[in-house]
Order: C-alpha cells, then sequence, then structure tokens
C-alpha cells in the first residue's frame, strides 16, 4: 500500500497536466476564414486548442482557451485555419485546472483575469499602468496602444496607432509575452529596465503591432493589424513565424486579420523565403500596399475659399490661401484648406489641425 499510494498519485497529477484528448466531431471554416471545431463539452470543463505547423510535427502551440458548454461546443483560435490534421483539443476540468502555460497559476484563474493575466502566457503579471498579458477585447487593445507618435526615425509609426510588444525566453517552452502600455513607455529599453531584464539579450524579441483601420485584412474585410520588429529588423521566417503564433495567441479577440509587416528594406528577405512564406499560414502586408491605388483620400470635407497655392519649404502662408504641400511643414498656421501629396490618416496632424 505504502508503494501503490503514490504511484497513484502521480497518475493522477500527470492526468491533470497533459489533460484528455478528446475528438473533433466537426470541422468546418467561417467567414473569416477561421477554423470552427466541435467537441463533445460539458460546462465543467474547457478546452485548449493545440496546433502544429506541419502534420508530421508535435503540437507545438496551444492557441485557444474555451470554457465547456452542455453538450457541445465550438473552439476557434484567431489566426487561418489550417487542415483538421493540424489540431489537437485537450479536455480539462475547471475544479481542477491545469496551468498550461507553467507560470505557476492555474489556467482559470489567468483566463477570469485577462487582461492583466494570460492562460497561455508565463509572464509575471504586471499593473496595467505598465504592461497587460492579453488583449482579448478591442478595448484592451486601446488601453495599452498610442496615437501620440513622436518617432520620425520610424516613419510607418507616424500617424498610426500601435502597441509596443516584448517577448522574454522566446524560444523556450514558457514565453514571457508583454504588450506594453505605449502610452507610458516611448521605448521598449524602458520598459525592460522596469522588469530588470536585458533587452539586448538573443532570448528577447522586441516590436510593434500596428492597426491600419483602412487596409484589407486577410478576411477580407477592413482593418488589418500588422506586426514587425523594432529597428526594423529584419528576421529569420522561423521567427516572424513563432512571434506571429505567439502574439496571435494572446489577442483572442482577432478574426484572421494578423499580419506581418514586410516594410521596404526586408522585401529581399521576403523574397529569398518566399517559398516558407506561401507554405505557411503568416499573412503579409508590404509597407509599399498601405497605401497603394489611392489617388485621393478627403479627410475632412467642407466648404472654404482662398488662393489655391503650391507651397515651398520656408514659405508661410495665411488664413486666405488653400495649401498644397509635397512633405508637410512641422508647424501649420489657419489656412483656408489643405492638400498634401503624402497619405495622411484621420488621427494625422494636418488632419486634426483642419478640423
Amino acid at each position: 500500500m505504502k508503494v501503490f499510494f503514490p504511484f497513484l498519485l502521480f497518475l493522477f497529477i500527470t492526468g491533470t497536466i497533459h489533460g484528455q484528448q478528446v475528438p473533433i466531431l466537426d470541422y468546418a471554416l467561417d467567414v473569416n476564414g477561421q477554423v470552427r471545431l466541435k467537441v463533445n463539452s460539458g460546462t465543467d470543463k474547457y478546452y485548449i486548442l493545440e496546433v502544429r505547423q506541419h502534420p508530421d510535427s508535435a503540437f507545438v502551440f496551444k492557441t485557444s482557451m474555451t470554457p465547456g458548454q452542455a453538450g457541445t461546443t465550438i473552439l476557434t483560435e484567431p489566426l487561418k485555419a489550417y487542415p483538421q490534421n493540424h489540431y489537437r483539443v485537450l479536455e480539462y476540468s475547471v475544479n481542477s485546472p491545469a496551468d498550461s502555460d507553467g507560470d505557476g497559476s492555474d489556467d482559470i484563474t489567468e483566463y477570469y483575469a485577462m487582461p492583466q493575466r494570460g492562460a497561455l502566457n508565463a509572464a509575471t503579471p504586471v499593473d496595467i499602468h505598465h504592461a497587460s498579458l492579453a488583449l482579448n477585447t478591442l478595448a484592451a487593445f486601446q488601453t495599452v496602444s498610442t496615437e501620440d507618435n513622436s518617432a520620425p526615425w520610424v516613419e510607418y509609426l507616424n500617424d498610426v496607432e500601435f502597441v509596443k510588444f516584448i517577448i522574454l525566453d522566446f524560444d523556450s517552452n514558457a514565453p514571457k509575452i508583454y504588450f506594453i502600455n505605449s502610452n507610458n513607455y516611448d521605448l521598449h529599453a524602458d520598459f525592460a529596465s522596469y522588469l530588470g531584464v536585458n533587452h539586448l539579450a538573443p532570448t528577447v524579441k522586441k516590436g510593434q503591432i500596428i492597426y491600419f483601420p483602412n487596409v484589407l485584412s486577410a478576411n477580407g474585410t477592413l482593418g488589418t493589424y500588422a506586426f514587425n520588429f523594432t529597428n526594423n529588423e529584419t528576421m529569420p521566417f522561423e521567427t516572424v513565424q513563432r512571434t506571429q503564433e505567439l502574439l496571435a495567441s494572446n489577442m483572442s479577440y482577432l478574426k484572421n486579420n494578423l499580419a506581418y509587416f514586410v516594410t521596404e528594406n526586408n522585401e529581399t528577405d521576403y523574397q529569398n523565403n518566399l517559398a516558407l512564406y506561401q507554405q505557411s499560414r503568416v499573412a503579409v502586408l508590404f509597407e509599399t500596399n498601405v497605401y497603394a491605388g489611392i489617388n485621393y483620400w478627403g479627410l475632412h470635407q467642407s466648404e472654404g475659399y482662398g488662393f489655391f497655392r503650391l507651397m515651398s519649404p520656408g514659405e508661410v502662408p495665411d488664413s486666405k490661401d488653400i495649401v498644397l504641400y509635397e512633405a508637410l511643414p512641422n508647424s501649420l498656421p489657419r489656412v483656408g484648406g489643405i492638400m498634401t501629396s503624402v497619405i495622411q490618416t484621420p488621427l494625422s496632424h494636418v488632419n486634426l489641425r483642419a478640423m
């Protein structure tokens, strides 16, 4: 009996940690291209969806958690659907939940404490003033995102909404993802200093997620979230792919509208790895295509009168001028109207000034 009891206890703990695989009753896609997997379920259970990137590889990523419903439950995930043989569903008890991310806190506690915790994120919780661990709603994204763009050295961040992210222990089994409160931290280095980590360590990846409201996403609707890496760094395909999976698994409100932002200086690397991208579910958005095909965009339409003037650098207009700029000045007095050859956004300085 003294030998048998610990063995039973070991089996119980192991079963709790690993969960029980349940069969997928039905596989379908929704209008966004996301998977819909039906499983038998109960309200005393919850379900973790695991994904593998190749039918012969291991199930590496946990991409969603779903509380069980009476009868059956539909499971989905934030990214484009894989074929059915890329998925595995694990069932756990609500009353004895697992710790799927290995951070010492159980899944149920973390699931219902989002966005300050995340059941699929091993990061240590911090106050919302500093960062979130899971973006489960649009409001959660907007809480930590910024539209205060004052980084002239990164032109594509001007006049857009974005949130910085940092991932610690990137290649480990327990990566730690922080969606930095970008209203309070101008630099990734500042947030890393708060955490007490070296932001230049090889185990750290950092970048930003930009929201483009007027760009078609992979699901065919307007509104694309696009991530890339700090200082416009070129990363190996495997790093891009893993980053997308880690971000998306903690942005559960996404609807297959997350892409990798390929800037001009990264296009050559993308072309060199084209086959890998095409065989994956990594959607891409090219910087050169963000505003492609737009000949005119009226941001603030109203009636005004004045002299239409092509402005040269250094010229100062007055209130009777309707000005045309090729490149906008840093400051602009009151004028009769503004046109620019450089695409602006609804929250850009020139449009706010126009209003």
